[in-house]
């Protein structure tokens, strides 16, 4: 499977700047980059003018020319696109042309690695009973792929492989969801790449997966433990300076209980963290409904729907309301015009850095330089809107006559009274 390196759509895409029109679907703008591909927020035509939001994940165009990577993809994007449930992002459709790419349902909203990224920045972790509510749609929607079967009614033992914070999508309607099957599932059967180097989210692996056997369900389940551990401690449990010192961690590394970390994470957690992520996958819960139930059972009640939506807005308000914006106006500007603003205000996304953790003073409180692992983050974001600049110039001219009057009036009774 040979491309053309001349031109054309994959030579724009290795840019990172794919056409504005892929078949029925137009691109409106970037929402973020990372190693196997790029993320746009794009809209499906239909007639009379109908659009639909979506999300479009277009791949490197290396991996194009990969027919095993390639064949993976179709594959497992195909499997993806038979799971049906609230709690999985949906794959819509996947097409493998000059471009290979696939499309997803959009959620308003952002990855459980950028609220966690939100607390830090502020000095403190996501609340337990939010935590804790994420984790169970999390593993909720990963039963249902678990326990999907093909046509004639047998298991299709597809598992997702890259359970991580980025692949976990936080909505604006308070429900999480799993996402990225399709090249999630394709890329972890890839991960050794030219010069046996390691790529992927590799802190996030299952030990038996480290040792190259087979992946079950089971190594999903480690993979929500690792999760569930660095949210409730804010602190990386595996990662390190390089991929084979953390693989060495997955396999060696103790696992600390997490009030041992953050002391306000209760007994009954600390149990269910730990026997998630027992390296013997046969001590492990053994469906991802157990983990949930598990969770759901707990005297520390998970939060409504509601309260994590709350929490989304409060947290990512502003990014999300300049995301709209922006979705404004790459829908009048077209694709090419909307990165040309994001590039001049410093909107694209970098490289992540390593995370650093630095302990400070008062109980379970850490500051942490979180960029959890690889993939898709979200993009920096100026802090005020347009129409906020607006309204405080306004406010300080409303300020600066009253000022201006009140000042006059004083005026004018010291003036009768100096007079009298």
């Amino acid at each position: 499977m040979t491309a053309s390196r001349g031109g054309g759509a994959i030579a724009i895409a290795a840019e990172s700047r794919p056409p504005a029109e892929l078949e029925s679907y137009r691109l409106l703008t970037k929402l973020a980059s990372g190693g196997m591909a790029t993320v746009y927020l794009g809209a499906k035509r239909g007639v009379a003018g109908f659009e639909r939001l979506v999300a479009i994940k277009v791949c490197h165009p290396h991996l194009r020319d990969d027919e095993d990577f390639v064949s993976m993809f179709l594959d497992e994007a195909r499997l993806a696109a038979r799971i049906h449930h609230p709690n999985v992002v949906a794959t819509l459709d996947v097409t493998c042309s000059e471009v290979l790419y696939f499309v997803m349902d959009y959620v308003e909203g952002d990855s459980f690695g950028a609220l966690l990224r939100s607390a830090a920045k502020q000095g403190s972790l996501v609340p337990i009973e939010i935590v804790v509510r994420v984790m169970i749609d999390a593993l909720t929607g990963l039963h249902a792929a678990h326990e999907l079967h093909g046509s004639d009614g047998q298991p299709l033992n597809l598992v997702h492989r890259d359970v991580s914070p980025q692949n976990i999508m936080v909505g604006t309607d308070g429900i999480s969801r799993i996402t990225d099957f399709g090249i999630a599932s394709a890329s972890a059967r890839s991960i050794v790449t030219e010069g046996r180097q390691f790529k992927g989210k590799s802190s996030y692996m299952a030990p038996e997966r480290v040792k190259g056997e087979k992946a079950t369900r089971l190594a999903d389940i480690f993979s929500v433990g690792v999760v569930l551990w660095e949210a409730l401690t804010g602190r990386p449990l595996f990662r390190s300076d390089s991929n084979l010192a953390t693989l060495k961690a997955v396999l060696r590394n103790d696992i600390p209980e997490p009030s041992s970390v953050a002391p306000h994470v209760p007994a009954a957690l600390d149990a269910i963290v730990m026997r998630a992520l027992d390296r013997n996958p046969a001590n492990r819960y053994q469906t991802a409904a157990e983990f949930a139930d598990a969770l759901e059972l707990m005297s520390t009640r998970p939060a409504t729907t509601r309260i994590v939506a709350s929490y989304v807005e409060d947290k990512l308000g502003v990014v999300l309301a300049k995301r709209r914006l922006l979705v404004r106006e790459a829908s009048d500007k077209g694709l090419a015009g909307a990165e040309r603003d994001i590039d001049t205000n410093q909107h694209r996304v970098s490289s992540p850095p390593v995370t650093t953790v630095h302990p400070r003073s008062g109980p379970g409180a850490y500051e942490v330089d979180v960029d959890l692992d690889v993939d898709v983050g979200t993009p920096v974001i100026r802090e005020g809107l347009p129409g906020d600049v607006e309204h405080r110039r306004m406010r300080a001219l409303i300020a600066a006559v009253m000022l201006i009057l009140v000042g006059s009036g004083v005026g004018l009774l010291l003036a009768r009274f100096g007079g009298g």
